[in-house]
């Protein structure tokens, strides 16, 4: 019969109180074994959640069923990866697939797609990678080969851009770049134990070369400008035509003497057949080639002195100008092998009119025969029909700008006792080199000065401009590229206080300097500093200009030297005295009458220490 849970409870405890009584040993029930009222209520409950082991079953243990704080550690292990949250994993983590995690823009701002990842990847080819998102291509990998210990940065642009490298988080310009056409750009200089370039055709003995951009390309070496100075090139005229081998050399006014002709004809001056390089002639006429030529090659409306080559075969012959008062002409004339002065000085006369230089030789032969000429017109070469006339090749050509210093038309100064119009600056250095020499002096003018005594780009009087102007780099561009080896820059005491000092003549010598290497990056520059005139003491304007011209010409990739004529410790010449103001000192007798100019002495001084000069320079190769 049924008992009441009350007294089920108190037998228990009496049937327990008896064991001990009784000093038996107590034990656990075992589940579903005892038997009897006790057992089988005990058995029921505890078959609910154990085995008969004694053991729980499983899944018998839920989370709920655990304390609060069992719960919190088994959900934070310390070495656990948190679905969120911030947390320093450390140590080694294999991952047996890829791992991809959502990645940020630098901004710091959250990518508005959320479909870009960072992938690291295992595999053969361990590394790391940025892609946009599932089925797309990686557009940045960072990845090695195990097998030969290499490192692989890959960036793909499906719609272009670029690689870049900074030197930290702050800078805004790349060290390193490589842009979607492969072409890599570096912001700073590079040090490398060893370089090797193997576009562009490379070859031995090939030079790394640039252009005006930058960009460079292997090129076969220049064959004598990589190396050769320009006295190298030197073919100077030497010593006087033999008096035993000329049989006449004289002026003949209006009308030639052709009694001595077997008949007589003329090459024109605008034949192909007379050498006229380093001149640019300009008909009197443009519509009448027998109305004769001046030359032009300065960009001025005054011309400039006549320097043409010829071969001529023959024994007599006479040269047709229009003279227009005093003149004078130089011949040279090929004896054996060498250029000599057919005269030991320039022959001077004095016309107004049509003039003949009129020259017989001993002997019928074939020789060079080169002629300088003032400013005046020039007509044609009269001779015999049974002479030969032939061009002659083109000798190695310089430029020379700067004021009346090499402006043949203030060569002759009048009033002095040895004077001649073509025994001026570049006469001096034309005999000293035996180059052809473009004329593009303009009196008046410096590289501030127009010819009008002021800083100006306007043209000045006769279309005189400052040096490196638009006109006078239109000058010598009308000979164009690869032709002129070096142009020489004559400095001025024209200038004075018109640069403002030493640093606004470099600015402005670089400007030019920059701009002739704009048009012809291969010609060589000289620069010759403000001309020795009065010798002024250091410290003054000249000097100032004297310095910033020494610092220009030396920092100019295309500048191979300059001539310090004005140096205050050891100028060209001294002295305050001229021709019309006499003194005792060297200046005296170099400086003619008009007190600015040299005389002939002056010229041939002044043009000989030029040329001795640029023999050494080395002519600039790009």
């Amino acid at each position: 019969m049924d008992m009441p849970i009350v007294h089920y409870y108190g037998f228990l405890y009496n049937q327990h109180i008896q064991h001990k009584r009784n000093d038996k040993v107590a034990r656990l029930p075992i589940a579903g074994s005892d038997s009897g009222v006790w057992g089988d209520i005990l058995n029921g409950y505890l078959l609910q959640a154990h085995k008969q082991d004694g053991t729980l079953k499983d899944g018998s243990v839920g989370e709920t069923q655990l304390a609060e704080p069992v719960q919190t550690k088994l959900n934070n292990p310390p070495n656990a990866l948190l679905l969120s949250g911030d947390q320093t994993v450390d140590g080694d983590k294999t991952f047996q697939d890829v791992v991809r995690a959502k990645v940020f823009v630098l901004d710091n701002t959250v990518d508005s797609t959320m479909n870009s990842r960072l992938i690291l990847g295992g595999g053969p080819y361990p590394g790391i990678a940025i892609d946009g998102g599932p089925g797309t291509q990686p557009s940045v990998q960072f990845a090695s080969d195990p097998s030969v210990g290499s490192m692989v940065l890959r960036y793909v642009g499906p719609t272009g851009g670029s690689f870049s490298v900074f030197s930290s988080f702050t800078a805004t310009t790349s060290a390193f770049s490589i842009d979607q056409n492969e072409l890599a750009t570096f912001s700073g200089a590079v040090t490398a134990p060893a370089l090797k370039l193997t576009g562009g055709s490379p070859a031995a003995g090939k030079i790394l070369t640039s252009d005006s951009a930058g960009n460079a390309t292997w090129q076969p070496p220049l064959a004598q400008q990589a190396t050769a100075t320009l006295g190298s090139l030197f073919d100077p005229i030497i010593g006087t035509f033999p008096v035993s081998e000329i049989v006449q050399d004289s002026y003949d006014n209006d009308n030639l003497d052709t009694s001595n002709y077997g008949g007589i004809t003329g090459t024109l001056w605008n034949s192909n057949r007379i050498n006229t390089q380093a001149m640019k002639l300009v008909a009197n006429n443009s519509t009448n080639p027998a109305a004769g030529c001046t030359n032009m090659p300065n960009g001025r409306t005054v011309g400039s002195c006549f320097d043409f080559e010829f071969e001529f075969t023959g024994d007599k012959l006479a040269l047709m100008f229009a003279a227009f008062g005093y003149f004078d002409t130089q011949i040279y004339v090929e004896n054996q092998g060498q250029m000599t002065r057919l005269k030991a000085f320039p022959m001077a006369g004095n016309h107004n009119g049509i003039v003949f230089r009129n020259i017989r030789f001993a002997s019928y032969e074939t020789r060079r025969i080169r002629v300088l000429a003032p400013y005046i017109y020039f007509y044609q070469i009269v001779h015999e029909p049974n002479a030969i006339v032939n061009r002659t090749p083109d000798r190695p050509m310089i430029a020379i700008t700067g004021d009346s210093y090499v402006d043949g038309s203030t060569a002759y100064n009048s009033g002095s006792a040895q004077t001649y119009s073509v025994g001026g600056t570049v006469d001096a250095i034309l005999e000293a080199t035996g180059f052809a020499v473009i004329r593009l002096g303009q009196g008046g003018t410096g590289y501030f000065n127009n010819a009008t005594g002021n800083a100006s780009d306007a043209m000045g009087p006769n279309n005189s401009s400052r040096f490196f102007s638009a006109s006078r780099l239109a000058a010598i561009q009308a000979f164009g590229t690869g032709k002129i080896a070096a142009l020489i820059v004559n400095g001025t005491i024209n200038d004075g206080e018109l640069s403002g000092g030493m640093a606004g003549m470099k600015a402005r010598a670089l400007e030019g300097y920059g701009a002739l290497n704009a048009w012809d990056p291969a010609i060589s520059i000289v620069a010759v500093t403000p001309e020795p005139l009065n010798n002024p003491t250091a410290g003054n304007v000249h000097d100032l200009n004297r310095q910033g011209l020494i610092q220009a010409i030396s920092s100019h990739p295309q500048g191979i030297g300059y001539i310090d004529v004005y140096n205050p410790d050891q100028p060209l010449w001294t002295g305050t005295g001229t021709e019309a103001a006499q003194g005792a000192d060297p200046q005296t007798k170099l400086i003619g009458h008009d007190g600015v100019h040299p005389n002939w002495a002056g010229y041939r001084l002044y043009g000989g220490h030029i040329a001795a000069n640029i023999a050494h320079m080395k002519l600039y190769s790009e």
